[in-house]
């Protein structure tokens, strides 16, 4: 384990803004600790089982054991720790993960009369302990107005919600005592912004260090960009930025060696990270058509920002996909959420995910899903590929070498 390394769960009932809270308290730690601070969620889609499980709780599969169901939850969040988690904690010094939901939440939902909390805590012995639980604390009525506000349908969990919140009593009771589990509650019956606040002064509390020199000045780390910029011509391209930072006067451009090319695209990141979400979200739409992909229209089908692709094959066969621009960093979640309203069309999606690649999931299976738009019906979730701004950087560098070629052949 990597010193000043930090793992916090948050848990709570169905909508007590457990999803909200993690976003906005990464938002806040990143702004200190750029590039360090990654956000995960379980069950966890990417991780071995996660399908079966995220089937289950979609009700798409109704016939299933309680404790295969608990297996599976403990056999997901041990391939989690193994890719996601532990290697991120252990890569370097001061790396923070925040997990939207950890084993408390299986203590939870997968005891029974027959298999108690002492059963489930079994399952998952080899799961690496967090340094902190945070257990949202809020009433019923404001998680029911919540889960309402999300406008999707209930999974297979989110009712009786007085019980489980009986549960939830009792498994952290049991944690604190048998496992020796750091657990804080924390009242969520405020606004998200002001519940991650709290969340993150409790932090404080628990490694001073985090603690910024100069406080923040207001909430709007945590507001949500909009591209709005996009619509019709796209005003910002790769050739223009490439420009713009004066890479071809850079002293590793002139160099061919892969040492120059990692520097100088570490280079180019470190510029772009800086600029505005309009401008990198534009990168991106211009980085794909630099793959000889064509972008059209804004789709509707989303709140988000989505535009028809298509490519063409030989033999005048043409594949059509969605180029995504997630708003907030490391929002997969969205993916599987917003995958039955994708129009059945299309084929591949590329995801534009701002922050470092190193922050990005890489891995995705592809479900069964059923499209509520267009031609509905049953099919497989488009072929996804995230795309990160190193990629970006890495098409600022091509598209420069290519300018200065051209320059020269003009030359001769």
């Amino acid at each position: 384990m990597v010193d000043n390394s930090l793992f916090i769960v948050i848990e709570g009932l169905d909508g007590s803004g457990k999803t909200s809270v993690s976003r906005h308290l990464t938002s806040l730690l990143d702004a200190e600790n750029h590039g360090k601070v990654k956000i995960t969620f379980e069950p966890h889609d990417p991780s071995c089982a996660g399908l079966f499980i995220r089937q289950v709780l979609m009700k798409k599969i109704r016939k299933f054991s309680p404790k295969i169901l608990a297996l599976a939850f403990a056999t997901n969040r041990l391939d989690h720790c193994d890719r996601e988690i532990n290697p991120w904690l252990e890569s370097q010094s001061g790396n923070i993960i925040i997990c939207d939901r950890y084993y408390l939440s299986s203590l939870v939902y997968q005891s029974s009369d027959d298999f108690s909390f002492q059963d489930v805590l079994d399952l998952n012995d080899k799961a690496r302990k967090p340094d902190v639980i945070f257990f949202l604390n809020v009433s019923n009525k404001v998680c029911y107005e919540r889960m309402k506000d999300r406008n999707e349908p209930k999974e297979l969990f989110e009712t009786n919600l007085s019980t489980t919140r009986n549960k939830f009593t009792e498994a952290i009771q049991f944690l604190r005592e048998k496992n020796n589990d750091n657990i804080v509650e924390i009242d969520a019956s405020v606004a998200i912004e002001e519940v991650a606040l709290q969340v993150l002064e409790k932090l404080y509390e628990l490694r001073p260090s985090l603690k910024p020199r100069q406080p923040f000045l207001s909430n709007k780390l945590i507001q949500k960009p909009r591209v709005t910029t996009l619509n019709g011509k796209n005003p910002y391209s790769l050739k223009e930025t490439s420009l713009e930072l004066k890479v071809h006067e850079n002293q590793l451009f002139e160099n061919d060696d892969e040492n120059s090319d990692k520097k100088l695209i570490r280079h180019i990141e470190s510029q772009i990270d800086s600029m505005n979400f309009n401008k990198l979200g534009g990168l991106f739409l211009d980085y794909i058509k630099l793959q000889e992909i064509s972008v059209g229209e804004k789709l509707p089908w989303t709140e988000m920002d989505a535009y028809e692709l298509e490519y063409e094959m030989p033999v005048n066969i043409k594949l059509r996909g969605v180029g995504l621009i997630l708003q907030e960093k490391q929002r997969y979640d969205v993916l599987i959420k917003k995958a039955p309203d994708i129009p059945k069309m299309s084929d591949f999606m590329f995801i534009f995910s701002p922050g470092p690649s190193e922050l990005v999931t890489h891995y995705y299976e592809r479900d069964q899903i059923l499209y509520n738009t267009g031609s509905k019906g049953e099919g497989l979730f488009p072929s996804a590929q995230p795309l990160t701004q190193r990629d970006l950087a890495e098409g600022i560098l091509r598209v420069s070498r290519e300018l200065a070629s051209s320059t020269e052949s003009e030359k001769v």
